[in-house]
């Protein structure tokens, strides 16, 4: 029997580095695609299988984690990695899209950790190492403007990671928070294409920003390979700490967080004029 990961949205990004990066550790790589068989980089490595689901999807999920248990893989480690990203003002983004931003990234995580935590249960009481691995944002400690719907979405995985993690101490299965700042990857370019909510409405002035912005913040942020390396050791060390803060200059970053608020508005507020995020 082999250990083995599931990795929720592999597609791209963060969980195609990881999923990689995973395998040629020497784990059984699940990863889920919402269709077909996934990256062909993944598809040509020995060990990995892609899982079929959409995480707003309960059902196919059931029949993923199903999917495991017929295998017969061991299943020590969940990293709930899927997301969006919605940008645009809470005046004017649809709900449609606010809902979306909820939806994946907070309730579609909880309903992966709902229907693997039986799997990492069995893994622990058979004397195996178990760990859930939410994959949070710099946005879940300090929240930039036009960003609020998806700051508001990680601040809640952060929230959820450590109330997991005090729920579940007693059964030894440890719940970890990795939040990246900006990283390389396709996210920034879908960014950039999101602009309806600032068009036509007293908000048009951001829209050269927007460009700008991104493209600052894409090309200060870290290779996806740092990422998927602070993942594996919060799945494998034997005490990883409970919460990961991945960006350059982190330490502006855990800085801030303890300054006053209204410090915080005044460099965001400045930050957003000079197209710079952090």
């Amino acid at each position: 029997m082999k250990d083995s990961i599931l990795v929720t949205g592999v597609s791209s990004g963060i969980g195609l580095t990881t999923a990689r990066y995973l395998l040629e550790r020497g784990f059984h790589v699940y990863g889920s695609v919402r269709r077909g068989a996934g990256p062909g980089e993944l598809t040509q490595m020995p060990g990995f299988t892609a899982l079929n689901f959409d995480v707003t999807d309960r059902p196919a999920i059931r029949a993923g984690v199903q999917r495991i248990l017929d295998d017969g893989h061991r299943l020590v480690g969940v990293v709930n990695n899927a997301g969006v990203a919605i940008s645009g003002p809470v005046e004017t983004v649809s709900e449609a899209e606010y809902r979306r931003q909820f939806e994946v990234n907070v309730f579609g995580l909880v309903a992966v950790i709902q229907e693997t935590l039986p799997l990492l249960h069995a893994a622990r009481e058979a004397g195996f190492q178990s760990r859930i691995v939410n994959i949070s944002s710099v946005s879940g400690y300090l929240t930039s403007p036009f960003m609020t719907f998806y700051s508001a979405s990680k601040f809640a995985v952060e929230a959820l990671t450590d109330g997991l993690r005090r729920e579940l101490l007693g059964s030894g299965i440890d719940v970890i928070s990795v939040a990246p700042g900006p990283v390389k990857t396709p996210i920034w370019s879908k960014g950039r294409e999101q602009t309806e909510a600032f068009e036509d409405n007293r908000y048009s002035h951001i829209l050269p920003k927007l460009g700008p912005y991104t493209e600052a913040a894409e090309a200060g942020g870290v290779e996806p390979e740092v990422v998927a390396e602070a993942i594996y050791r919060a799945l494998t060390d034997k005490t990883p700490e409970p919460g990961v803060l991945i960006m350059r200059k982190r330490w502006i970053a855990k800085l801030l967080r303890l300054t006053p608020k209204r410090f915080q508005d005044r460099f965001f507020t400045k930050r957003l004029a000079a197209n710079r995020r952090f």
